[in-house]
């Protein structure tokens, strides 16, 4: 191996000294001859920190960096050369460095380092439509940068140079992606609010009259590109459709009416998260489409609306004769009960009465539907007509009913679920639902225990009487139900429950009698810490 007797790194300490045309043929020399790629690398260096302060000496050596970008086997001498070109700032560097891009490099660095050496050389037009190009790169860092790059442009320049570029149909579906996601980033940047567009009209009206010029090849590219689960995509596309407004409203409810099925499923997405009231009849009509995502999507979208006049419409999909429904599209149903429970999630003082009315309804699938639904909003002014439901027979309106009184929590509904407890005709799986309902009940009311609620305290604990009682004294009880019973008194039984407790311990069923052992390990060290 060649031995360097002078280091890079003192010919440019000495470069003053030695002068700064020899101290650059020196560095030239180490370049060329040296074996060493680490030497090589550092008078790359050096002769480019030489070079910087003086054009003679870039135009002199520019031929030097752009032979070794273009024609040295070493990745790692190629980045370097690019980042040498990127610091002389020599426009005549940007042919080559174009020229490596235009190879299509398999090696990231080479091409990260030619878009840095780029983007210190000149960033105007052509080379902002580079950067466009590289939007689409598999390598996320280069995308991030590039995309970095490009946000810093002033928002005018870039939003006019994006909307341009989607209309050129060469751009693939994932470039455009990454156009709309810059737009969304963009106008987010300056505008302070997306409730109220007048700052946008101040500050830029010459973007505002560009989206709405373009809103057409927006709403084109929007439709086909859309996907929910990218968030940050649909967060750029709320973005600009909000600050669009109702100059795109028209525009988008029309598209509900086309037969193409990706770009009406997208517009009834649009439609929600735009909460277009105006558009709830034809998204009703959309209900029973042929294509069952068009018709979850018009379910969601209806619910993100929020129209009380859409309730109808849709508990009417459930009203169907096939008992066999709710297992063959199940995922439909429950679209269905979510979205009813956002409408009315949004309309706070809106009257239950058309829910009400629903549970007297023969079908057995809307009541047990609207029974879950009631239970989820949790107010206490369904008790009554809860109470009245669990009269019927049906198991699953019975249990659906049950849950819903335990999700709303009200010591009111006790007495009515342990009539059914004690009720020996009771099929176990409705005693269990029923004690685990109570569970619920009791969850959301024994902090009133300790904050002396007397007349609550003596009801409550009048109740786990009676809880304990039937698991003393049921020995055919199923062991499910006993369970349920056990972890109810393991939290909120004393020493009162014991007994019962005692008893269990010598169940028939080995699970049973390891939870009752449990249980009573834990009301004791309670009660040992309570004294």
């Amino acid at each position: 191996m060649q031995k360097i007797k002078i280091q890079p790194i003192e010919i440019y300490q000495k470069s003053q000294e030695f002068g700064l045309k020899t101290s650059a043929n020196m560095l030239t020399e180490i370049i060329e001859t040296a074996k060493d790629d680490k030497i090589r690398k550092d008078a790359i260096k050096y002769l480019t920190m030489i070079c910087i302060n003086s054009n003679a000496l870039k135009e002199d050596y520019y031929e030097t960096f752009e032979s070794l970008l273009i024609s040295d086997d070493t990745i790692e001498i190629k980045c370097e050369a690019a980042k040498a070109l990127g610091k002389i700032k020599y426009e005549k560097a940007l042919k080559p460095l174009k020229w490596v891009l235009e190879q299509d490099p398999t090696d990231y660095n080479i091409r990260i380092s030619a878009l840095k050496a780029i983007h210190k050389t000149r960033f105007e037009e052509p080379e902002i439509r580079l950067f466009i190009d590289e939007l689409d790169s598999t390598y996320n860092s280069i995308k991030d940068y590039v995309s970095i790059q490009l946000l810093s442009l002033p928002p005018k320049k870039l939003i006019e140079i994006l909307l341009d570029s989607l209309k050129n149909k060469g751009f693939s579906n994932i470039h455009k992606v990454e156009f709309i996601k810059l737009i969304g980033y963009e106008l987010s940047s300056i505008n302070v609010s997306f409730e109220d567009i007048s700052y946008i009209k101040v500050k830029y009206p010459e973007i505002l009259s560009n989206l709405i010029q373009n809103k057409i090849i927006l709403l084109e590219t929007i439709t086909q590109i859309l996907k929910q689960e990218d968030s940050s995509l649909m967060d750029s596309i709320i973005i600009i459709l909000k600050i669009l407004g109702k100059e795109i409203e028209k525009d988008i409810t029309k598209l509900l009416l086309i037969d193409d099925f990706i770009v009406k499923k997208n517009a009834v997405v649009l439609c929600g998260k735009l909460k277009f009231n105006d558009a709830v009849d034809f998204l009703i009509t959309n209900l029973d489409n042929i294509y069952n995502e068009v018709s979850i999507a018009a379910i969601e979208a209806l619910g993100e609306i929020g129209d009380l006049s859409a309730v109808p419409e849709l508990l009417d999909i459930l009203d169907i004769e096939d008992v066999s429904f709710e297992y063959t599209d199940l995922d439909m149903k429950l679209y269905i009960l979510d979205a009813i429970k956002k409408i009315y999630t949004n309309n706070a003082d809106a009257s239950f009465d058309y829910l009400y009315s629903s549970l007297a309804r023969d079908n057995n699938t809307i009541r047990e539907s609207v029974a879950f639904i009631l239970g989820e909003l949790g107010k206490d002014k369904s008790i009554k007509p809860l109470v009245k439901l669990l009269e019927v027979r049906n198991i699953d309106v019975k249990k659906n009913t049950i849950i819903a009184l335990g999700k709303i929590g009200n010591i009111q509904s006790l007495e009515h679920l342990l009539k059914i407890l004690r009720d020996e005709n009771a099929y176990w799986l409705i005693k269990k639902v029923i004690v685990d309902a109570i569970y619920n009940i009791y969850q959301n009311n024994w902090y009133r225990v300790k904050d002396d609620k007397q007349e609550i305290a003596r009801l409550l604990n009048k109740n786990l009487a009676i809880l304990t009682d039937h698991l003393r004294t049921q020995e055919d009880e199923n062991y499910k139900v006993k369970l349920s019973l056990i972890k109810l008194l393991e939290n909120y039984g004393g020493e009162q429950t014991l007994s019962a407790l005692i008893k269990r311990v010598n169940d028939f069923h080995r699970v049973v009698r390891i939870y009752a052992s449990n249980a009573i390990k834990k009301i004791e060290e309670r009660l040992e810490l309570e004294n």
